[in-house]
């Protein structure tokens, strides 16, 4: 078994439903090797490596906006229509030869992350993955409009029955200009958002009394016009919330617990200013 703490996400790109469940029952089973798990596509933790179906074009055009690299790789099932420099794997899928590739290529990136932190070179987080904006948008307020602003505000809320998660969250950034507040009601919600400059609602779906979808709806509902706050569930494995309910309040994406302080950190600045 792995000493990896946490199993190495996983970004897939181009499959089908039918395939992706493959995915997750194969990564379930106990390898020889690393751990591995899918992430879903509003997962906010920034993947390890992709794994790209070759047939597909729409993944191969995505999989090149996402720019992979010896710190993010990438791996392609079949035969590409063009030549690309990333390993791959023959269809049929062979399950055992594809979780030794991808092995090998955790090795080659734990070989990266060591030059980049001898180097202090900061890696990037993930490039959005949302769809470009429409070739017939002219006009620059629109394009300014669409634009996903990260707040200058510096309070993070977390929305929780438990203080646990609060203090663990304001441990991490008490050396920070960062102020950690909670909220364990609707009204202490809406108080705080008033009365503070809230960048982020940290909400935990598995919170006994509180509905996660409400709880965004009264933070994207209420806030001043020209405010981003940024609202991210915070969900077990198994997934505690309905995800198209969740789209449908206004949440920008989620993190399955237990959440490492790499992965929320990185998260977090995706909204917010925060030091490095």
């Amino acid at each position: 078994m792995s000493s990896h703490s946490f199993p190495f996400a996983v970004r897939l790109l181009g499959f089908t439903r039918q395939e992706t469940d493959v995915f997750d029952a194969t990564f379930a089973v106990e390898q020889q090797g690393h751990r591995y798990m899918q992430l879903h596509e509003d997962n906010l933790q920034d993947p390890d490596l992709y794994i790209a179906d070759a047939a597909s074009l729409k993944a191969l055009v995505t999989l090149e906006q996402l720019r992979p690299s010896d710190v993010r790789p990438a791996l392609l099932v079949g035969e590409p229509p063009v030549a690309l420099p990333y390993a791959r794997v023959e269809r049929p899928i062979r399950w055992q030869q594809l979780v030794e590739a991808l092995d090998k290529l955790i090795e080659t990136r734990a070989d990266a992350l060591s030059r980049l932190q001898a180097s202090d070179i900061v890696t990037v987080t993930e490039r959005r993955r949302s769809n470009r904006v429409d070739i017939d948008l002219t006009d620059p307020a629109d394009y300014l409009k669409m634009r996903t602003k990260r707040s200058q505000g510096r309070t993070v809320l977390i929305v929780d029955q438990s203080p646990q998660l609060h203090d663990w969250i304001a441990a991490m950034f008490a050396q920070a200009p960062v102020r950690i507040l909670l909220a364990d009601t609707m009204s202490a919600v809406e108080q705080a958002c008033v009365l503070h400059p809230v960048a982020t609602v940290i909400v935990n779906t598995t919170a006994a009394g509180m509905d996660p979808y409400a709880v965004c709806d009264l933070v994207k509902q209420n806030r001043a016009h020209d405010e981003r706050i940024a609202v991210i569930f915070l969900s077990a494995r198994d997934m505690t919330f309905d995800p198209e309910r969740a789209r449908a309040s206004g949440y920008d994406g989620f993190l399955s617990m237990p959440v490492s302080k790499t992965n929320l950190t990185i998260a977090l600045q995706r909204f917010m200013h925060l030091p490095r």
